[in-house]
């Protein structure tokens, strides 16, 4: 298996990719639903901090993924897969990157719109050229807690469709994403 995609199955950097920004949105879902019911403090600033860092990871990995995809062939659907399966496979994956892009967005001028830099780790921080503002950081702020809704909706059809795919359908398209998968 190399680092690019061939018609079969993606390559490496694609898997690589696909897995890190699944354990990264996964991981963002389970801290944003961890500090929705949280007092403010200590430790939910620390979540917030740890929330906000990992988002800047998904989002660097997120950009890196869709150039990396428009650069190499993505593997054909299976042979005998409706029309409408693929383009709900598509409408998902796209519907994804898109939502995905909102709710990073979103959260980040949630933050800079409160007056603060975007965290990494303890690292160091980036400014965004966005003025403090309170009206836009209610704006920003509804927006990123509305969107971990679709996206919850979307990445369940996403595990529903592979699943089918690879229980009922017994067609490679789990397989050529994972390693390892028989």
């Amino acid at each position: 298996m190399g680092l690019r995609n061939t018609p079969l199955e993606f390559g490496t950097l694609a898997k690589a990719l696909h897995w890190l920004v699944a354990v990264g949105i996964f991981t963002l879902l389970y801290l944003g639903l961890q500090q929705a019911g949280m007092e403010k403090g200590p430790a939910k600033s620390e979540i917030r901090f740890i929330h906000g860092s990992i988002a800047l990871t998904v989002l660097v990995l997120m950009t890196i993924r869709i150039v990396w995809r428009w650069m190499n062939d993505v593997p054909a659907y299976p042979a005998g897969a409706a029309a409408w399966q693929r383009l709900a496979a598509k409408a998902v994956h796209w519907g994804l990157y898109v939502v995905i892009f909102v709710q990073l967005t979103a959260g980040a001028m949630t933050v800079a719109t409160g007056g603060k830099n975007l965290p990494f780790f303890g690292l160091f921080s980036i400014p965004l050229p966005v003025a403090e503002n309170h009206d836009n950081h209610e704006f920003w702020e509804e927006i990123h807690e509305f969107t971990w809704k679709p996206i919850a909706a979307l990445l369940t059809l996403h595990v529903l469709a592979a699943l089918y795919n690879h229980f009922v359908a017994r067609n490679d398209v789990l397989r050529r994403m994972t390693v390892g998968v028989k």
